[in-house]
């Protein structure tokens, strides 16, 4: 899941699994995203890595939609500044060159011209900010940057860090994937560490029940959907993949005012890597079920500029990828709109 930066035309050789069976017969052509009726203010995202920048992105410029966020080896808030160069550097080796001031006043600036919604909704939210001691692509400094960043806005009792984990740069479990040090694919490490329910348990208050287990069959609807429907009108490269995921618990088929939560893969974690197994094995779908909580597995793709299948945090679709009106951020927002209509 490293974040290289590559801006150049690349031919990229995919090498896919064997598709799930809730997909496989027609993966070309899933059904739409359904509607719902999820509880429009118990929204939340998380994210590790690219992802964990794309969560902060969606809780500050969407704030008044989203309500808390968890963020695992990424940044603070515009952070690359539109700059690749920032991007390759402060923002994943050399946090020193993070002037954090500078990120605060250009939300500042982008909330006064309403480019995001207000600050104050982003002051009222939580957040969860988790960086791995082993992690050797993210410098744990760019996650203080973030803390620093968020404690400007939040009351300190809004913020929970984790900082003492041995983990590398990965997507943190209770039960599944590489040793906890690990940086490599699938850039998911079994750390006995619950990621997915500490950060959901922070963001909605502390009172959620915790899993007795992780791992086989989950009881409700683990389904694919067509995201092309929901990509808004953009010229150029949206790095958009055509179908995403989404898991739908038991108790909130048919019954409607469950929590969303957005739950978002890094580099290198999307379906054209591996198809289905960051949905199927990081823990949310647990503590989602438990809870009543939908789960959303939204998916990019690599493009010309984005050859790891990164989600945009410096600005490879055009210079609003952070604000409201950014493609991808467009497309995160249809997503929360549909499942809560």
């Amino acid at each position: 899941m490293k974040l290289q930066i590559i801006i150049c035309a690349l031919l990229i050789n995919t090498v896919y699994g064997q598709c799930p069976w809730w997909w496989c017969e027609d993966p070309g052509d899933p059904p739409p995203l359904g509607s719902y009726g999820a509880d429009a203010d118990q929204v939340s995202a998380s994210g590790v890595s690219s992802g964990g920048y794309m969560a902060i992105q969606m809780h500050v410029a969407y704030s008044a939609s989203v309500m808390g966020s968890g963020v695992l080896a990424g940044g603070p808030y515009h952070c690359a500044e539109d700059t690749v160069s920032k991007a390759i550097g402060a923002c994943m080796n050399s946090p020193e060159e993070i002037i954090v001031q500078d990120l605060i006043d250009y939300t500042d600036s982008s909330a006064s011209k309403g480019d995001i919604d207000a600050t104050s909704n982003f002051a009222s939210g939580k957040t969860w900010l988790f960086s791995g001691s082993m992690d050797n692509t993210v410098d744990p400094g760019v996650m203080v940057a973030l803390e620093d960043y968020c404690k400007h806005y939040m009351p300190t009792w809004n913020i929970a860090t984790e900082y003492g984990i041995p983990a590398g740069h990965a997507m943190i479990t209770e039960h599944y994937g590489n040793i906890c040090a690990a940086e490599k694919s699938p850039y998911i490490n079994d750390c006995d560490y619950p990621a997915a329910y500490v950060l959901m348990n922070h963001i909605y208050g502390g009172n959620l029940r915790k899993p007795s287990s992780y791992g086989g069959a989950m009881p409700g609807d683990m389904l694919a959907f067509d995201q092309t429907e929901l990509e808004p009108t953009f010229v150029g490269s949206t790095s958009l993949d055509t179908v995403g995921y989404i898991y739908v618990p038991t108790g909130c088929i048919s019954t409607p005012g469950c929590k969303l939560h957005i739950a978002i893969h890094g580099c290198l974690q999307g379906r054209h890597a591996l198809d289905e197994e960051y949905a199927l094995n990081t823990g949310y779908n647990e503590v989602g079920e438990e809870n009543d909580i939908i789960i959303v597995y939204p998916q990019v793709t690599t493009s010309l500029g984005n050859a790891n299948g990164c989600w945009d945090w410096w600005g490879y679709t055009n210079s609003n990828y952070d604000l409201k009106s950014g493609v991808q951020m467009e497309f995160m927002k249809n997503i929360i709109d549909r499942v809560t209509s």
